[in-house]
């Protein structure tokens, strides 16, 4: 009984005299699932791309599968099948930004179709109206982790000055 009670009185004093570590803030933690996100998808580097591939297996993956995947063993948040269904979801549980340069780290970007590499390809287009066909993950710096082409797989590639950035819808966090 001497030992409970000298444990309380010791846990007790810890508490008050704030020896122990203080939790996370929330954005501290959004921030931290958002990186084992990132570092989820760059396990996957390389991973061949698969048009329409099969959600059951990581051999290969199409867009809306590899970041479905990355989002459920980083977050443990099962996200949409599809790039429609994630942006839709996106937009449903907090803000979205046109600026890609606005995004942070683990955000999800949504583009429309490829029309071509030069900024005139764009021009015109309102993409408010234009159909959402890729997606992928901010990562930071610039750069996107996504997957699109068999000759690459899962990539890293650039986003401004490229068709990337002119094709680019919007993007924001699926993490509540």
């Amino acid at each position: 009984m001497k030992i409970r009670k000298a444990l309380a009185v010791s846990l007790a004093a810890t508490i008050v005299l704030g020896a122990l570590p203080s939790l996370p803030s929330a954005a501290e933690a959004s921030h931290g699932v958002a990186k084992a996100v990132v570092n989820e998808g760059l396990d996957y580097l390389g991973t061949p791309y698969e048009f329409g591939s099969s959600r059951s297996s990581t051999k290969t993956f199409d867009c809306s599968d590899f970041t479905r995947q990355a989002f459920r063993e980083g977050a443990g948040i099962t996200l949409p099948s599809d790039s429609r269904g994630q942006a839709k979801y996106v937009k449903n549980i907090g803000d979205v930004s046109k600026n890609w340069k606005k995004l942070k780290k683990g955000d999800l970007m949504f583009f429309m179709s490829y029309r071509g590499t030069d900024a005139d390809d764009y021009r015109g287009l309102d993409g408010d109206d234009r159909r959402i066909t890729h997606v992928g993950i901010y990562m930071g710096d610039g750069k996107v982790l996504h997957t699109y082409s068999e000759d690459e797989g899962v990539t890293v590639s650039k986003i401004d000055g490229t068709h990337w950035e002119h094709r680019f819808r919007f993007g924001g966090s699926a993490i509540r």
